[in-house]
């Protein structure tokens, strides 16, 4: 697979799990997929390593606590070999009426067109102060 494709279905994934498609966001994810969100899970819910049924349940919370969705800036990607990199900011109003905006980093391996693995990096902070434990 091209570079070029590798980044698209990067965007493309992370463009409907911003916007709130989760349906279409979980079909691009392979059976064995492996998420990892940076923080302790012992002080935030969502840290930690995931399965594809975890990975799941992640995209459907967001989506109930994002119910507007988000809007999403991709502000560089990188790829080489399956690996895509991307710098990305998301801004929306979170359940609890909370301006919700954070700045990301994914890691995203593609593997037949889906996702297989991400690694999650964001500000562990504001997502605790905005959303909760």
């Amino acid at each position: 697979m091209s570079l070029a494709k590798t980044k698209e279905i990067a965007k493309i994934f992370l463009e409907h799990a911003f916007a709130g498609r989760m349906d279409e966001a979980i079909a691009m994810l392979t059976d064995d997929l492996r998420w990892w969100v940076i923080g302790d899970p012992a002080y935030l819910r969502v840290a930690g390593e995931k399965n594809r049924e975890q990975g799941e349940k992640l995209l459907r919370g967001l989506s109930r606590g994002l119910p507007g969705g988000m809007r999403v800036a991709i502000h560089g990607m990188t790829a080489e070999d399956d690996r895509v990199a991307v710098e990305a900011e998301g801004w929306g109003i979170w359940r609890n009426g909370r301006p919700y905006h954070n700045r990301y980093h994914f890691l995203l391996r593609i593997r037949g067109c889906k996702v297989c693995e991400i690694h999650e990096y964001m500000d562990t902070l504001h997502v605790y102060q905005t959303v909760g434990g």
